[in-house]
C-alpha cells in the first residue's frame, strides 16, 4: 500500500483503545517493523497509557496511579518511539463497536504525559474532536447512546494542556475532516498562534464525502473541496509551514482482529484516505507540498 501511493515512511501506532491491550500496542507491532529498515516510525500507548487514562476520573489520581503511567510512558519512549499516540481526549462513537471516550483535556495524568513528552522531546498524537464553548449537543448524525446527548467543552483545558509544558510537542489528529463542526481553520489558526508547541496531522478525504458517507455521518470543515484545497486552510497551512504532517488515517488489521469490527469497517476506506492524502499534496504549491509531505514529519517523528 505505501509502494502504491508513494508513501516512503509511515508511522505506526494503535488507535485509542478503552481497555488495556498488549495485542493494540508496540510489543505487537514493533519486531515487525524493524524487519522493513528505513520504512517506519512508531508512537505507542494507545493500548497501555489510554485505558488507564480513561479508566481514572480526574479526581481519584493518586500519587501511585501517577508514578504508574510515568513509568509506564519511559517504557514506550525507552523501547524507541518517538511519542505516544493515539490518546483521546474526546473520541466518538462512529460506528456499530467504535468506542465513545471523554476526559478533561488537563486530566493529571494528561499533565503528566506533556511533562515526560517534554523531558524527551516526544510528540503526542492526541485525538480530540473539538468543542468550543461550555457544551454543545450531539451531532444528529451520532448515535446516542453510546455518545451522550451533550458534548463537554475541551478547547479551554486543550490550551492549559498545551501551555503545561512547551517542550512537548502535541500532534492534534485529523485536522481537515471534522465531526463537530468545531474545528474550523480560524480555530487551528488561532491555537497555532498562541502555542509554538502545536502541530496538526491532517486527514483529508474525497470531496464526494463532504456531505456525508456511507456510516451517513457529516464530515464538517475539510480540507479538500470539489473545487481544490479549501482557501482558508491553505492560508493556515502557508502561515505556519512547519506545524503540519499528513496523516491518511489508514488501518491495517492483523489476522486476530474481527473482520465485523469497526476497525475492519474503518480499514475499507484505506484506499480513499491514502488517495485524498496524494491528491491533497499534489494541489499545495511544491516547496509547502515538501514540508508537509516530508520534511515536518521527519523532524517531528524522528524518522
Amino acid at each position: 500500500e505505501m509502494d502504491a501511493f508513494g508513501v516512503g515512511t509511515a508511522v505506526v501506532f494503535p488507535p485509542p483503545i478503552p481497555r488495556p491491550s498488549v495485542a493494540f500496542d508496540y510489543p505487537a507491532y514493533v519486531p515487525e517493523l524493524r524487519r522493513h529498515s528505513g520504512r517506519f516510525g512508531f508512537l505507542g500507548g494507545g493500548g497501555f497509557l489510554n485505558p488507564l487514562l480513561h479508566g481514572t476520573r480526574a479526581a481519584n489520581v493518586t500519587p501511585e496511579i501517577r508514578r504508574r503511567f510515568i513509568e509506564t510512558a519511559t517504557r514506550i519512549l525507552d523501547a524507541g518511539a518517538a511519542g505516544f499516540g493515539e490518546i483521546a481526549v474526546l473520541h466518538l462513537s462512529l460506528v456499530p463497536h467504535h468506542p465513545f471516550e471523554e476526559v478533561p483535556a488537563d486530566h493529571p495524568l494528561l499533565l503528566a504525559l506533556v511533562e515526560v513528552a517534554g523531558a524527551r522531546q516526544a510528540v503526542i498524537d492526541l485525538h480530540m474532536d473539538a468543542v468550543v464553548g461550555a457544551s454543545m449537543p450531539t451531532p444528529p448524525t451520532l448515535r446516542v447512546p453510546p455518545n451522550p446527548p451533550t458534548l463537554k467543552g475541551n478547547v479551554a483545558g486543550f490550551e492549559r494542556l498545551l501551555a503545561h509544558h512547551r517542550g512537548a510537542r502535541i500532534a492534534w489528529a485529523h485536522g481537515g475532516s471534522d465531526k463537530t463542526g468545531h474545528m474550523t481553520a480560524d480555530l487551528v489558526g488561532r491555537l497555532m498562534d498562541r502555542h509554538p508547541n502545536l502541530y496538526m496531522s491532517l486527514r483529508p478525504v474525497p470531496p464526494d464525502l463532504d456531505a456525508g458517507n456511507r456510516q451517513g455521518l457529516r464530515i464538517r470543515n475539510p480540507i479538500l473541496t470539489a473545487s481544490g484545497v479549501d482557501a482558508d486552510w491553505l492560508a493556515v497551512l502557508r502561515r505556519h509551514p512547519d506545524r503540519f504532517v499528513m496523516g491518511a488515517d489508514t488501518f491495517f488489521l492483523g489476522e486476530s482482529v474481527r473482520a465485523s469490527g469497526a476497525l475492519a469497517t474503518f480499514s475499507a476506506g484505506n484506499e480513499s484516505r491514502l488517495r485524498a492524502a496524494a491528491d491533497l499534496l499534489s494541489l499545495l504549491p511544491p516547496d509547502l507540498a515538501r514540508r508537509i509531505g516530508v520534511e515536518n514529519a521527519a523532524r517531528l517523528y524522528k524518522v
